[in-house]
């Protein structure tokens, strides 16, 4: 009797303790395993940018032989643009978003001949500007430090035209379709914002303009392009 009741307590204490060894001993589980069946992770993510820069005018310089009016025609060519950028990413290498840049430029001067003018005008100003905004399809290539963002898109894109005469203002305006892309180069700061570069460009043309009134037709098409070169600041959520 006491040989039974010896192996059966040995047997109880054996059944309790491979248990509580076994887990003890148990190998971890595969890292492998878990990278393989984990959850896909999410790429919903945000991006804001906006800067300002040079902005260059694409085309032909109109010729008229004076070589004052030909001069404020080639002023007119160098200017400035703000751009901003706001986007959403849906997968890791793809987003939707959206694009406004605006590009001004001026030019002034004294004693000018005008065509049309029996005599020289004593100053003359202009100001022109592009407003472009649309949406756009936008990719993404991360780095470790560095972020690539392309976008291409399209949208209205608003022209004016102001010229002053003796002090005598003129307004003219016209809106035609414009084809935007750009490219970014963007420097970590750190987690959630950076800095970089983007070169970009907004393409249209008009043959007509609404000039005080007045429907002015034109005989060639008139660029109102744009190239340009923004230095800009970004926000990110990831």
């Amino acid at each position: 009797m006491k040989t039974t009741t010896i192996f059966a307590a040995m047997a109880a204490a054996v059944l309790f303790i491979t248990p509580l060894f076994a887990q003890e001993n148990a190998e971890p589980t595969s890292p492998a395993y878990e990278v393989e069946y984990q959850i896909p992770g999410s790429y919903k993510d945000f991006r804001i940018a906006f800067g300002g820069g040079y902005a260059f005018r694409l085309g032909k310089i109109e010729k008229t032989g004076d070589p004052g009016i030909d001069d404020l025609n080639k002023q007119l060519r160098h200017g400035f643009n703000i751009d901003a950028d706001a986007q959403y990413f849906f997968k890791e290498s793809w987003g939707l978003g959206l694009n406004a840049n605006y590009c001004g430029s001026s030019t002034s001067g004294n004693n000018i001949s005008l065509p049309d003018m029996d005599q020289p005008v004593s100053s003359y100003e202009e100001t022109q500007s592009m407003l472009y905004f649309g949406p756009s399809f936008v990719g993404r290539n991360e780095f470790s430090q560095f972020l690539l963002v392309s976008s291409v898109g399209f949208g209205p894109l608003f022209y004016t035209d102001n010229i002053t005469v003796n002090g005598v203002t003129g307004k003219g305006n016209k809106t035609t379709l414009g084809f935007n892309a750009g490219l970014a180069g963007e420097y970590k700061l750190n987690a959630r914002t950076g800095v970089g570069l983007k070169l970009s460009y907004t393409i249209g043309s008009i043959n007509s303009l609404n000039f005080e009134g007045q429907n002015l037709e034109s005989e060639e098409t008139m660029s109102i392009s744009n190239l340009m070169a923004t230095v800009f600041l970004s926000f990110r959520s990831w």
